[in-house]
């Protein structure tokens, strides 16, 4: 078993050797300002993959030690190494390319082990995947409907703002008119992936009934869609209120407040529909 723990390692070393434009770059993204510029949603998404990983190691582990050759597994294994280092590498994929490249080698030397740490990294490779593919295919039209939505919600509270397709303008209270863009990124895929994320490890973790999990599953989706409209129009309130400069502090930061809030808040509902759900299949049992 350690020689294999050794040849898998040793054959990740020699995987990250290709990839050294993220070993250059890795230090500026994890920096505020990097976290700040490229999100850091996605590193959350990972650590909870390494971190459901670490908590199914008893279940993989046996397999693991288990494991012996296999050829359609070593094709495997070899078709994603092949990938991971042959796929043209841009700054969003870098980190998942790679660590396909390391899974490539884990379904080679631990081959019976490969289900679960496939399906981190799948969720964990949708997290990243999702915002783009769906920026780049109705970002434009879904930007545009949000900030003409949002231009709607703040006319409600009495604070009169245009919307000009993507454009919000409006007149602060100093009297200085403001003009922001709502972007294809501000619409709020990264953080509807990151739900779909938690939601694909709960499911992993502690299965809800299907009825049941379909209901969680619209209802956080709804409720994360709506925080992203919430975070859009308290940054156009902070705009009104306190300027350009409230608008930009609000519009950094306010993401790292509202979101790990809702997260932990569905995490929290999930789990209660989880115990009621186990709770009620036992009374069924002794009845």
């Amino acid at each position: 078993m350690k020689i294999k723990l050794i040849v898998w390692a040793v054959g990740c070393a020699v995987v990250a050797l290709f990839f050294g434009e993220l070993w250059g770059k890795l230090w500026e993204w994890l920096s505020p300002a990097g976290l700040q510029s490229h999100g850091v949603f996605h590193w959350g998404v990972l650590g909870l993959c390494i971190l459901w990983l670490w908590l199914k190691r008893k279940d993989i582990w046996p397999r693991m030690q288990s494991s012996h050759f296999s050829l359609p597994h070593v094709l495997a294994g070899a078709s994603l190494i092949a990938l991971s280092i042959l796929l043209p590498q841009s700054d969003d994929f870098l980190v998942f390319l790679m660590l396909v490249g390391w899974l490539g080698l884990f379904v080679i030397v631990f081959n019976r082990a490969w289900v679960i740490p496939s399906v981190l990294l799948a969720i964990y490779g949708f997290s990243v995947v999702f915002p783009i593919f769906a920026m780049t295919v109705i970002g434009g039209p879904s930007a545009t409907v949000v900030a003409a939505t949002v231009a709607f919600i703040t006319g409600l509270f009495g604070i009169p703002v245009v919307s000009h397709g993507m454009t919000l303008q409006f007149t602060s209270l100093d009297g200085n008119v403001i003009t922001t863009a709502i972007t294809p990124g501000c619409v709020g895929y990264a953080t509807i992936g990151v739900f779909i994320a938690l939601f694909a490890l709960m499911m992993l973790d502690i299965r809800l009934p299907l009825k049941k999990a379909w209901y969680m599953f619209l209802v956080g989706l709804a409720g994360t869609w709506l925080l992203n409209h919430i975070r859009l129009t308290l940054t156009i309130v902070a705009g009104y209120f306190w300027g350009l400069g409230g608008l930009d502090t609000v519009h950094y930061n306010i993401n790292y407040v509202l979101f790990p809030l809702w997260y932990a808040l569905f995490a929290y509902i999930y789990l209660r529909q989880a115990g009621w759900s186990k709770i009620s299949a036992e009374n069924k049992r002794r009845e």
